[in-house]
């Protein structure tokens, strides 16, 4: 683990924020909790009691900060344990030492493995318009205790393949996998094929160290099929049914003001489009800053009131402009990146006759053509015309041949 206060080990700050801002449930199992729940809520197998919940956190949440190794964390948390009088479930005691450490081990790996792994989808997300191919790396020398999972090593597919929603590490118990990133050139360079999905998601047939096909539905470990920093960035909070209602809305205020005045990456746009795409996304109302206006296109608008370059939008509006469309105005996946260019570089700018308007808002119509003929339109309205800094907000997207040349709108830019 990186040390902190080091110039050449800087503090894994979004790792830090992960766990940190999970809310602490007691539990009887671990698995109680299922999958993207364990990104939100912290829990210890046999945690009857709240405040032993508290007090691990808490030594997590330090061991991460200062970069503890584990026979640190270790010591910490026996100290504790002596103190309460907790040995890791009901008939244990201090003397079973092989237990304690083996549970000890399991409560620092499982969530310094999920915490990195939300930081490094984070980052490499940041940057997947530069290195979109990323390559699974299973530990192939060592104590390697998943050696089902070298049938993935080496394998690519693009950052926004359906496969990393279910397979991006850890995959499940014990396992040390990672992901890598490359740009396209350096893939063609290095030999890479780039795999891809299916229509349904389903990865392609693949064989075992052995030979056998692989499983697909038994990869991973049933608690662990699920991307980690995805759902830290992609909530789907109402699907969280093991949760109780009050924590559940602790998880939604936590993540709401993680998200204040957090511009969204393209990568980070794009996943989030993508979940708020599926079929089973339930809107929550969550605002994001899914844009910033490019300069010159910015003074433009600024010569028509408005002052706030932000562009904002609810899960709910992001979901309206993509799941809850038509075939015919639906914007296909593959135009993902050109909605979020369309955000801060639109090729047109229209407002909507202001003699027409109602209800005290205003309309304005981001455009950009597509080498298909069709444009994509984003709506946008202002809210407040008494406060012309207030930033437009969302209100719908889609993929259309319409032209603006009824005199309904003025271009702006």
């Amino acid at each position: 683990m990186p040390e902190t206060g080091n110039d050449r080990f800087p503090q894994p700050k979004i790792a830090m924020e992960f766990l940190s801002k999970k809310i602490n449930l007691d539990t009887d199992r671990w698995d109680d909790l299922k999958w993207g729940e364990h990104a939100h809520a912290f829990t210890v197998a046999h945690s009857v009691e709240a405040d032993v919940v508290d007090r691990i956190h808490g030594l997590l949440n330090k061991a991460l900060a200062d970069g503890e190794a584990f026979d640190t964390f270790r010591k910490n948390m026996i100290d504790m344990m002596k103190a309460e009088g907790w040995y890791g479930g009901a008939g244990h005691t201090a003397d079973e030492k092989q237990y304690i450490n083996w549970r000890i081990r399991m409560i620092y790996d499982t969530n310094m493995k999920t915490a990195y792994a939300a930081e490094h989808y984070h980052k490499q997300l940041e940057i997947a318009d530069m290195r979109p191919v990323w390559v699974y790396q299973s530990k192939l020398v060592g104590d390697n205790r998943r050696q089902d999972h070298v049938a993935l090593h080496d394998k690519a597919f693009r950052s926004d393949d359906p496969f990393w929603d279910t397979y991006y590490p850890p995959n499940g118990w014990g396992c040390d996998c990672s992901v890598i990133t490359k740009s396209v050139s350096g893939a063609e360079r290095d030999g890479i094929e780039v795999l891809h999905s299916d229509d349904k998601g389903n990865p392609p047939p693949m064989q075992d160290k052995d030979g056998n096909p692989v499983d697909w539905k038994t990869f991973a470990d049933g608690t662990w099929k699920y991307n980690v920093g995805r759902e830290a960035l992609a909530p789907n909070f109402r699907k969280y049914t093991n949760v109780p209602d009050d924590a559940l809305k602790q998880m939604y205020k936590a993540f709401s003001k993680s998200m204040d005045n957090t511009r969204l990456t393209q990568g980070e746009f794009k996943t989030l489009v993508r979940r708020t795409n599926e079929k089973d996304y339930l809107k929550m109302g969550i605002n994001y800053q899914v844009g910033n206006l490019e300069e010159k296109r910015f003074d433009a608008l600024k010569k028509h009131n408005v002052f706030d370059s932000k562009i904002m939008s609810t899960d709910e509006r992001l979901w309206h402009g993509t799941g809850d469309k038509n075939n015919e105005q639906k914007i296909p996946e593959r135009l993902f990146d050109d909605v979020y260019e369309t955000l801060q570089t639109p090729e047109s700018i229209y407002e909507e006759d202001v003699s027409a308007l109602k209800n005290n808002y205003r309309v304005f119509h981001f455009i950009k053509d597509t080498k298909d003929g069709k444009k994509i339109k984003v709506v946008l309205y202002q809210r407040n015309l008494k406060n012309s800094a207030t930033a437009l907000q969302l209100r719908s997207m889609g993929y259309s041949t319409y032209e603006y040349v009824d005199g309904k709108h003025k271009k702006i830019w």
